[in-house]
């Protein structure tokens, strides 16, 4: 009786037979699996080469029919094991994932400095666009390869681990191109054509092998090579994938004004002092004071002395009651609607509308609160985070609830931003220090891969992609651009990627140029007011009716108008492992509709205003300390970001001290004589902490149609 070889058996025959020096063909490996009693069609050998040939492991020479495989990358047992491992990475076991991750990490720190340096000035050769062009429709062959041999295994009833194996590493290939595609760059489903999950996929090539007719529908991976490059082309420049800035930038006669927001929460429990019983103790935070501050390059004389420019939101406990700063005090008693999840959330939103509101005061003229000084807008102002609004989920903004309100106000005032550097000629930029996306790693380890499969990148033999590809894109390219350099050496970039605000949001997955986001709203309008009309109920139906704006509307407005771009610059010497560079971002006003090519054509002047507002204030390290981590991190940020930064946490405790005094004389004013012990907000205890994880995991799991807690059921 045969026995069907593995995977793992599959890609060591190839390998085997690849490395004899005339090669061999998919056909030459499926009839040696044959012999060894494998039951994998032709077809399958053909996917499992192409998989290969994307990993590295082997080379394909396209000039012999059939196609000749030889031996890439040069690989041993343990390289394929970590492959193995990694296609191993489980939603359910996600544990699974920590020897790979630690192995990735190894391998990039064991990888020599001068490596990097030839692998930086080998990529400053490569246009940009072409390069992810390349990398994309290699990624996509890989998908679908992985999909045949993933419906194969299901259709001959392999082992069920087997099955298993095949099912995540697939699922996290589908990972990488939505992570890449639809929320990195924002390609459209005719360019590249994804499928909602692996289950549907499977179930189409199932059933396309079983039903003639069915063989007519499409492929769940499809691509279009000329509306990908043309939709590229509005989202990366035409420059190389690192750039060399070794042009010195012109100095303009007046230095430009340049500010930097940030923004600090304290959340607790109020209560008395002194008494070990609390006012309440819920599942959510009972009081969250928030607060943002701004601060400017320049200082304020007087007499000798000499004082920081900066505003606060708000400027003192009194004003937390002007509708300006009506997110300064937030209580979960203030929104009885929300349940505790989308209470935590809006604390969240609340803490983004105060640095959206404090980044618009800095583009426009303001004074100082105690010498009155009047400040003029700031040419460039810097975010500490991220600039996309922190909430842009359609659903949400359409809420008819406190939350959905919040967001709204979220949205308009960053479409405020947005009108400042389309008319004003401003600039606004984050600096992300915990980036997320993943959108230059996998275009840079499929490059290496292949260098090293061709042996074109020194003495580097291997990269392996799929260890590689779970690494952040600061960690692989804060190695790459730092490595060997030095403080006198020219600042290098990576190149620009730009995505549009679509990309963003709940329309990225299936963002298609048919129907826009814009015409999906529209549609949906139409039919919820044609039910209305119908006598049906309608949950959001004011928000059609009152709230909503057609083509005026900020959110409609933001999916038309507005790119984010973001790149990687190594400002500092070489780098130590544990310390990364910043993504910078910055807002691009430009049509997002067509392919008119403006995104990229406005993106350069506001690169040129963040490049002379970062070599205007300079870089410093910046340790911080996170709550979820065990210890602090060392970051490299602009000095004025790290400045603001320091300074909002000397205003937050300062703030939080101010607002426990008044609480206290609010309330001493409604008992009578008796005096109040004072008022404070303390940190919450373990417990409550423990009540609020326990809270959220079971709504989560209540939306989720789970039932929340362990029960036995008929």
């Amino acid at each position: 009786m045969s026995t069907p070889l593995t995977t793992r058996q599959r890609e060591d025959l190839f390998v085997k037979l690849a490395s004899r020096q005339e090669g061999a063909t998919a056909p030459d490996v499926y009839q040696a699996a044959v012999q060894l009693g494998d039951n994998m069609t032709p077809e399958g050998y053909q996917n499992l080469a192409r998989r290969l040939s994307h990993r590295g492991v082997l080379i394909a020479d396209h000039s012999k029919s059939p196609i000749i495989y030889r031996l890439g990358q040069s690989v041993d047992g343990q390289w394929l094991d970590e492959e193995e491992l990694a296609s191993m990475i489980s939603e359910e076991y996600p544990i699974l994932a920590l020897p790979i991750w630690r192995e990735s990490e190894r391998q990039v720190r064991d990888v020599p400095e001068d490596l990097w340096s030839i692998l930086r000035l080998k990529l400053a050769q490569e246009p940009a666009r072409n390069l992810f062009e390349r990398a994309i429709v290699s990624y996509c062959e890989d998908f679908r390869s992985a999909l045949g041999l993933l419906a194969e295994a299901e259709m001959n009833h392999a082992d069920a681990r087997e099955i298993a194996r095949l099912r995540e590493d697939t699922r996290n290939e589908l990972l990488i191109l939505q992570g890449l595609l639809r929320f990195g760059l924002g390609i459209s489903s005719e360019a590249v054509s994804l499928p909602g999950s692996i289950e549907d996929a499977i179930s189409t090539l199932i059933s396309k092998h079983a039903d003639i007719k069915a063989n007519k529908m499409p492929h769940p991976v499809e691509y279009d090579s000329a509306q990908l490059r043309q939709e590229l082309s509005a989202c990366i420049p035409d420059e190389p994938f690192i750039v060399l800035e070794n042009t010195p930038i012109d100095t303009p006669p007046e230095p430009p004004l340049i500010a930097a927001v940030d923004g600090s929460t304290r959340s607790g429990v109020m209560s008395y002092v002194g008494e070990e019983t609390d006012f309440y103790v819920g599942h959510a935070p009972m009081i969250s004071i928030n607060t943002s501050i701004g601060e400017v390059n320049r200082r304020i004389r007087q007499g000798t002395e000499s004082h920081p420019v900066f505003l606060r939101l708000p400027e003192k406990p009194e004003d937390i009651q002007q509708r300006d700063n009506k997110y300064t005090v937030m209580a979960k008693l203030y929104y009885p609607d929300l349940s505790d999840a989308e209470y935590m959330h809006s604390l969240w939103n609340a803490m983004d509308v105060l640095e959206a509101k404090a980044t618009l005061r800095m583009l426009s003229l303001w004074s100082t609160s105690q010498l009155g000084t009047e400040v003029p807008p700031a040419d460039v102002v810097f975010r500490d985070g991220t600039v996309v609004p922190q909430d842009r989920d359609f659903s949400h903004y359409r809420e008819r609830s406190r939350y959905g309100e919040i967001v709204r106000d979220m949205v308009s005032t960053n479409w405020d931003i947005v009108k400042k550097c389309m008319l004003d000629e401003q600039t606004v930029g984050g600096v992300v220090k915990s980036a997320q996306l993943r959108v230059f790693g996998p275009v840079l380890n499929w490059y290496v891969s292949a260098l090293a499969a061709r042996r074109e990148a020194g003495p580097l033999e291997a990269w392996p992609l799929t260890a590689m590809n779970m690494l952040s894109d600061q960690m692989i390219i804060t190695r790459l651009l730092t490595a060997q350099r030095t403080q006198s050496d020219p600042w290098t970039r990576t190149c620009l990627v730009l995505r549009p605000f679509h990309a963003t949001t709940n329309f990225a997955k299936r963002h298609s140029v048919k129907e826009t986001p814009q015409q999906k709203i529209d549609r949906m309008r139409d039919g919820e007011i044609a039910a209305d009309a119908r006598g049906e109920f309608v949950e959001n139906l004011g928000f059609w009716k009152s709230q909503f704006r057609g083509a005026s509307d900020p959110y409609v407005q933001m999916l038309s108008n507005v790119w984010y771009a973001n790149c990687f610059i190594a400002t500092v010497p070489r780098l130590d492992f544990e310390r990364f560079l910043p993504r910078i971002e910055f807002i691009v006003p430009a049509q997002t509709l067509g392919n008119s090519g403006e995104s990229v054509q406005q993106a350069p002047k506001h690169l040129d205003r963040v490049w002379r507002a970062l070599r205007e204030t300079g870089f410093e390290v910046s340790a911080e300390h996170s709550m979820f981590r065990d210890r602090s991190t060392i970051e490299v940020l602009p000095r004025l970001v790290a400045r603001v930064h320091d300074t909002v946490k000397v205003w937050a405790r300062e703030l939080l001290t101010r607002v426990d005094e008044y609480l206290a004389a609010l309330i001493s004013q409604h008992i009578g004589g008796k005096r109040a012990r004072g008022i404070r907000v303390r940190p919450f205890t373990k417990q409550e902490f423990k009540l609020l994880h326990e809270s959220l995991v079971n709504e989560r799991t209540r939306l989720g149609g789970m039932p929340a807690t362990g029960s036995l059921t008929q």
